[in-house]
């Protein structure tokens, strides 16, 4: 189950279209409304925002760099976000950090990981490999 799970995992990497350097690879964020992803170009309704600005794929970009995850924000008028990096196989929390700007944490075991980042506007989700 494991393996099949990260060979899942490896050929969803391996379809991402984004590879910026050898070892560094864009991680796919998708949108997420409750507990349905959507794509980021769909229309939002502003209402179950708030008001708030919504959290699209493009207002940041993670990289996987070997073991490093960087993530950056790119939509200014989202003020602050709260990563969370949970591992896919054990469910626990490698990481949980609020930041500003941009973050960068080092991920110290091999295995799939889920990215969550959320904003006061929405959250977005993204999974990756670290060998």
């Amino acid at each position: 189950m494991k393996t099949k799970l990260l060979a899942l995992a490896l050929g969803v990497l391996l379809a991402m279209p984004c590879v910026l350097r050898a070892d560094e690879v864009e991680i796919q964020l998708m949108e997420v409304i409750g507990m349905q992803p959507l794509p980021g170009d769909s229309p939002l309704d502003d209402e179950g925002h708030m008001g708030q600005t919504p959290t699209r794929p493009r207002s940041f970009r993670a990289t996987i760099n070997g073991n490093t995850l960087s993530i950056l924000k790119q939509n200014e008028a989202i003020p602050s976000a709260q990563a969370t990096v949970v591992n896919a196989s054990t469910g626990s929390i490698v990481v949980n950090q609020q930041f500003s700007s941009s973050l960068q944490e080092q991920i110290s075991n091999a295995g799939v990981y889920v990215l969550h980042i959320e904003t006061a506007g929405g959250a977005l989700v993204g999974q990756f490999m670290v060998q």
